[in-house]
């Protein structure tokens, strides 16, 4: 049976911080979206879990950056 498992090189997929930040604002505004919808289609419970969310989001982008450490290259076997 031949091995029909696309072999890919390994990518860094670390963003960088301002497209992480930018990323972050993204989600906020998709779920803000997401919970005035919910009001126009009266799923209150949905809302409630969205507005949740929005705000462990609101907390996590005021929170201070850890220092970044240094990388270490990973082997993966």
């Amino acid at each position: 049976m031949p091995n029909t498992e696309i072999a890919l090189p390994m990518v860094d997929d670390d963003l960088p911080e301002a497209a992480r930040h930018a990323t972050a604002a993204n989600v906020l505004q998709c779920l803000t979206m997401l919970a005035e919808e919910t009001v126009n289609l009266n799923l209150p419970r949905t809302m409630v879990a969205l507005r949740k969310a929005i705000r462990a989001c609101q907390a996590e982008q005021t929170r201070p950056l850890p220092a970044l450490r240094p990388r270490r290259h990973l082997i993966l076997h």
